[in-house]
Order: C-alpha cells, then sequence, then structure tokens
C-alpha cells in the first residue's frame, strides 16, 4: 500500500462520525439497524446535511471554528483530538508548536544538527558512563549519543528516527513494552501530521515509517497524543537482563530546536 496523503480535516470528521455510531450502538443511544447519518449528525452542530457532506468531502474551505466545536462535541472528541481538529483546520495559533517549530518553517538538515553539537553537549556525553544520553531534532531523528547509549542501543544510529528505528526487529526483542510505547509514538507522530503535514520534512518521516505494516496498523487506529512527557518509563531488556529505563526529556537552550534525553538504567528484580 502506497503511503496516504497529508490527513485532511474531512477524513478525520468522518472517522469520529462513525466512531461516535459505533459509541452510541454500545451504550443503545442508538438501535443497531440505524445509524448515524450526516442529517443527524448536522441537525445536532445545527448545520446542513448538504454543509456536513462538504466537510467530509473538504470541499467547505475555510470551517468556522464554532461549527467544528459543536461537531466533535457531539462526537465526543477528547482534548488531543480537539486540537488535532483545529490543527487540520487551520487553527493552530492557541497551541504550542513542535519544540519551537514554527508551522511554515523548514527542518534543517541533519548535517546542520550535527555541527551544532556544542562542546558542553559533548561533554556531557563523554562523562555519562553510566546513564545515556541523547540528542535528537524535534522529530525525534537521532542527532548524536554516549557510548552508554549505543551500547543499550547498538543499532540505533544517527539519522534514523526514532519511531523508525522502533519497529525493526532489534527494537522489538530490546523493547518490553513495546506495543504500549510505539502506540503512543504514531499517535504522537499523527499529531505532528496534523500541524505539519503539509512539509516536505514531515511527509518524508511519514514514507518512512509506512515502510513497516504494524505502522500501517497502528495508524489506521487514529488515535492522536501530543507533547512529549518530560519524564518517562521504558522497560528495555540489555543482554539477559531487564532494566527500568527511566527519560528525562528537555528541550536545550540552543539556536536550533534540539531534544536532549538523558535515561537512568536500573535493575529489575
Amino acid at each position: 500500500m502506497d503511503a496516504p496523503g497529508t490527513p485532511t480535516l474531512g477524513q478525520y470528521l468522518t472517522t469520529l462520525r462513525h466512531r461516535e455510531e459505533r459509541r452510541r450502538h454500545e451504550v443503545g443511544l442508538l438501535l443497531p439497524s440505524r445509524k448515524f447519518s450526516r442529517e443527524k449528525a448536522a441537525g445536532e452542530a445545527h448545520i446542513t446535511a448538504s454543509y456536513l457532506t462538504k466537510l467530509e468531502r473538504d470541499e467547505a474551505g475555510r470551517v468556522d471554528i464554532d461549527i467544528l466545536r459543536l461537531l466533535t462535541k457531539s462526537y465526543h472528541a477528547d482534548d488531543a483530538e480537539w486540537r488535532y481538529v483545529c490543527d487540520l483546520a487551520g487553527y493552530a495559533a492557541p497551541y504550542a508548536t513542535l519544540a519551537g517549530l514554527e508551522p511554515t518553517m523548514d527542518m534543517p538538515a541533519l548535517e546542520v544538527f550535527q555541527d551544532a553539537v556544542t562542546d558542553i553537549m559533548r561533554s556531557e556525553m563523554h562523562e555519562a558512563t553510566n546513564d545515556t544520553v541523547a540528542f535528537y531534532t524535534p522529530q525525534r531523528r537521532l542527532i548524536a549519543a554516549n557510548r552508554a547509549y549505543f551500547e543499550t542501543h547498538p543499532t540505533h544510529k544517527p539519522g534514523i528516527y526514532l519511531l523508525e528505528w522502533c519497529f525493526t526487529s532489534a527494537a522489538k526483542e530490546e523493547m518490553v513494552n513495546w506495543h504500549e510505547a510505539v502506540a503512543w509514538g504514531v499517535a504522537w507522530h499523527r499529531g505532528i501530521m496534523g500541524r505539519y503535514g503539509h512539509t516536505t520534512w514531515a511527509q518524508e518521516s511519514h514514507r518512512r515509517l509506512w515502510q513497516f505494516p504494524e505502522f500501517q496498523q497502528m495508524w489506521e487506529a487514529n488515535e492522536v497524543g501530543y507533547s512529549l512527557a518530560i519524564a518517562a518509563e521504558q522497560i528495555v531488556r540489555v543482554g539477559d537482563r531487564q532494566f527500568s529505563l527511566v527519560m528525562e526529556n528537555w528541550q536545550m537552550q540552543h539556536d536550533l530546536p534540539i531534544i536532549r534525553t538523558r535515561c537512568k538504567l536500573k535493575p529489575l528484580t
């Protein structure tokens, strides 16, 4: 299957309406033989069915944000889904950008990020003998890392997106809680595509991910998420032992949007 194009507002609104239909069937608000039709959804949002048809076909042009609010409320969209709808509709201004990267900005080439690694960053990588230290671009493409990082993740090389690496056989063997962690990563990627999907760099990363059938399956789940946790935990396998890997994520004070991750490995008994 070829990689899909940039997600659209109409496609996502259709997905939410169909999900709401299933929810209403499950809770008994809608008979199993009935559909949550465009006519009913449009009535709840105080618009015409013909206009909702245009919305779902991406033929309506700029959509009033109050109409989107009424639709997503009717569809029981959560906060992340509402933000995603706003991004797709072009109402991104109220929300923070990805590591200070404006939607119209180009992503610098990997070599530019690598040349920007400072002496302080190199010193931290050299001095951290037990902790793993890594630096990433905003979309989590590896720029550089220390020896402990590569000993823990030997197949994750600079230039490879973290989520891209997660779908390799080596990562599946290493990550004990693989499905949970990677499903969240795919949801986060969808959030990136909602805001930046028109850019060359976002489309390139999406094409690289689409080569993995499991990514395609998770993408079709339509889950969406935003922001990297300041602290997060994963369970990893190193050799014949398992470790709790506690991560701290920080945006560097730098001219370029660089993310620093430092992890502590704690043996599990």
